[in-house]
């Protein structure tokens, strides 16, 4: 390849990088694989998480019930809460609110104590608002290093607050599949990134 075919598709990979704020966070902001994703509430969003986390080739464990007694603090690094309440699910598993919360909060204590990162994610928006959804995400906010979430469940600034409240950082976008520049972003994954971009902008030159 021409050296200048070479600068250009350089340039034009930092100019993304940086569009979908790759430099923005100091490291302090930086999260690590392995992942570990489970649901709070039972909805789909934790398995559309995991699609998306196959794409990108990330290094994850999921598990719609993972329990802390199970919780191998040698597996993870991450742990991601993908928030929403599904009566219809949690009935399916016999399940109450209340279980679903005590489960989450002892997940998130565990991995607190064993120093890992806790994130916060609603990967299908304004459905997944309503009262059981937000008692979800005030239970686990006094242990969350950031919000992953889509804009229309944050139209009444409800994650904005929180976010503001424990002083952490908040990531909106605005379809499921946008939450791959945050993960892009968060978790430095570079290789994915010049895997997607250098094709396309080698069959343009």
């Amino acid at each position: 390849m021409h050296k200048t075919h070479l600068f250009i598709l350089l340039f034009f990979a930092i100019l993304i990088m940086s569009s979908c704020g790759y430099f923005k966070y100091p490291r302090a902001y930086e999260f690590k694989e392995p992942l570990m994703i489970t649901s709070a509430g039972q909805s789909p969003g934790a398995l559309q998480l995991t699609l998306i986390a196959d794409m990108m080739e990330l290094d994850y464990t999921f598990d719609n019930l993972l329990n802390s007694d199970c919780l191998n603090s040698s597996s993870y690094n991450t742990l991601i809460f993908v928030v929403g309440v599904s009566a219809k699910a949690l009935g399916a598993l016999y399940i109450s609110l209340d279980d679903e919360i005590e489960r989450v909060r002892h997940l998130a204590i565990e991995a607190k104590s064993a120093g890992k990162s806790v994130i916060v994610c609603n990967i299908e928006g304004a459905s997944r608002r309503g009262p059981w959804s937000d008692l979800v995400v005030n239970t686990l906010s006094p242990y969350s290093d950031a919000y992953f979430v889509r804009s229309d469940a944050n139209q009444d600034g409800f994650f904005t607050n929180v976010s503001e409240k424990y002083k952490v950082p908040l990531e909106l976008f605005e379809k499921g599949i946008d939450i791959r520049d945050i993960l892009i972003k968060f978790f430095g994954d570079t290789d994915y990134l010049m895997n997607l971009l250098v094709p396309n902008l080698i069959a343009r030159h």
